[in-house]
């Protein structure tokens, strides 16, 4: 499946120029266009989804061992500290393409890209029951 407006099915379907590094049965990975950092990368599946909550468990499983392995190459052959996997989903979350996909950015030590801030104040204990009755299985 398909969506006629979606930049991401164009480049799978090459209406659009991409630099793709990777591509399989299911999925593609190409070059950031406006990148975080050298080498950040875009891997999706093929089949248009709009989001985690729409792909297949089947497919989500085969797209991760592609990010695992194109993490890994990029790792190694950029000569990276580190790098950051990122999924958004939904507009809040700051999705901006609605077709999944994952970001591989590259990072160093010093880059000063972007900073996850985690707040470190402590929850309540009746907050913490509160969410966990609601979420838990």
């Amino acid at each position: 499946m398909k969506e006629k407006n979606c930049i991401f099915c164009k480049i799978t379907d090459r209406e659009i120029p991409s630099r793709i590094i990777f591509e399989n049965d299911l999925n593609i990975a190409f070059l950031d266009i406006s990148p975080i950092s050298k080498g950040h990368t875009i891997v999706i599946p093929k089949t248009h989804y709009s989001n985690l909550e729409d792909i297949p468990d089947y497919e989500l499983a085969e797209l991760h061992k592609v990010v695992k392995q194109l993490s890994i190459r990029i790792h190694q052959k950029l000569k990276i500290d580190g790098y950051n996997i990122l999924q958004n989903n939904f507009v809040a979350a700051g999705q901006v393409i609605k077709h999944f996909h994952v970001h591989i950015i590259p990072r160093t030590y010093d880059d000063e890209k972007f900073r996850i801030k985690i707040p470190r104040t402590q929850t309540s204990e009746e907050e913490l029951n509160n969410i966990f009755k609601v979420l838990k299985f």
